[in-house]
């Protein structure tokens, strides 16, 4: 199974959890049903696309509704620490979630005994819960945008918002300088896939390879293309591709559904998700 977890910007929203499917533009899960946007809802709708076309099963999504109170994303914490068992997934990603150190700390203290078993992937709030709890050797991946790494970098800061150094613009040469910082902090984990105008991936603190074709510029306008690749990533490791190789194709192939929907700045994230299914036939991984 593949489980994703997230928070959706929606003001009191009772928890949902259930196999979900991205049909006609759509997130479905039942009778719920939401367009996809920023967040959650884009990595989601691209690991179900992606799940789709190599014949896996849908993702098992958790979710609630969380404006930043973090009232419902500690329902989500509860329950995906009490369910794990059950739920027994290979792969756990977890997404927008108002971060909780005690929250993450039951998750990652519930799957101790199956840690060889499962990959666990943080992106957003539940990186920033990862990495302030002093847990983030625990994951496997983080998928990080290049500002996100100012504050993985950054051994006091609890929060993005409180990183030291804020920097707003990265040369190529920064980015690596931060990613050797995080990992001498020990606030990174095996895997960091890098997200931006190149994409690093990086493996026990060493870059492995780097992503910058196809390079799309108007992709850069268009919320939620980091979420896209953080789902593609994950369903690509549910399909059974190794941490890092998966990691180097979800990139790839981010950017060539990019480069399919031939997008302006006014695109929306489904039109680049819908163009999932192609780019995997463009490098090969279905037909």
């Amino acid at each position: 199974m593949l489980a994703m977890v997230g928070t959706l910007p929606f003001e009191e929203m009772e928890l949902k959890a259930g196999e979900t499917t991205f049909e006609g533009g759509n997130l479905k899960m039942g009778d719920f049903e939401v367009m996809p946007g920023l967040g959650t809802s884009a990595m989601v709708a691209s690991a179900c696309i992606t799940c789709k076309a190599l014949n896996l099963e849908s993702p098992y999504f958790v979710t609630s509704g969380d404006i930043g109170d973090g009232k419902r994303s500690k329902e989500l914490y509860q329950y995906v620490a009490a369910k794990l068992a059950t739920l027994n997934p290979t792969v756990l990603t977890m997404h927008y979630i108002m971060p909780d150190i005690a929250g993450m700390t039951d998750i990652l203290n519930s799957v101790r005994e199956r840690r060889k078993e499962m990959t666990m992937i943080a992106d957003a709030g539940a990186m920033y819960a990862a990495k302030a709890t002093g847990l983030a050797q625990k994951i496997d991946i983080f998928t990080p945008d290049a500002g996100e790494m100012a504050y993985l970098a950054d051994p006091k800061a609890t929060h993005p918002a409180y990183v030291e150094h804020l920097l707003f613009e990265l040369d190529p040469s920064e980015v690596i300088t931060l990613i050797q910082k995080a990992y001498e902090t020990g606030n990174a984990p095996k895997i960091l896939l890098v997200k931006g105008a190149i994409d690093y991936i990086v493996e026990d603190g060493q870059v492995v390879d780097t992503i910058d074709e196809p390079s799309i510029s108007a992709m850069e306008a268009i919320g939620g293309t980091g979420d896209s690749l953080t789902g593609i990533l994950s369903a690509l490791i549910y399909g059974g591709y190794e941490m890092v190789d998966a990691c180097i194709k979800a990139a790839r192939i981010n950017r060539i559904a990019g480069k399919l929907a031939q997008p302006d700045p006014a695109t929306s994230i489904v039109g680049i998700i819908n163009k999932i299914p192609d780019a995997l036939k463009e490098v090969k991984l279905c037909v």
